[in-house]
């Protein structure tokens, strides 16, 4: 194996890596939600459109962006969900 052939397979490993990281398939809807949710207090009061209920129960969009997932919350901030895992 020569040196362009080793190169092109570390650069084809580094864009493999890299496309996977950026896509992040753990990161799912549902774990989103779960992270966010966690990070807030699962049990904590959040009043929606006049009505009090727990953070579990309001509902939430999802956006899916590379290295990242965004959780919206209606009357609140964006949630940045990290590809690994953190709340931001």
């Amino acid at each position: 194996m020569d040196y362009a052939q080793k190169r092109r397979i570390k650069a084809i490993f580094f864009l493999g890596t890299f496309v996977i990281l950026a896509w992040a398939p753990w990161i799912t809807e549902e774990r989103a939600f779960e992270l966010v949710t966690n990070h807030l207090g699962a049990d904590s009061a959040y009043t929606y459109l006049g009505e009090t209920m727990t953070v579990r129960e309001v509902p939430k969009s999802f956006v899916k962006l590379p290295f990242i997932a965004l959780v919206y919350l209606p009357g609140e901030a964006v949630y940045i969900v990290t590809f690994f895992g953190w709340v931001i």
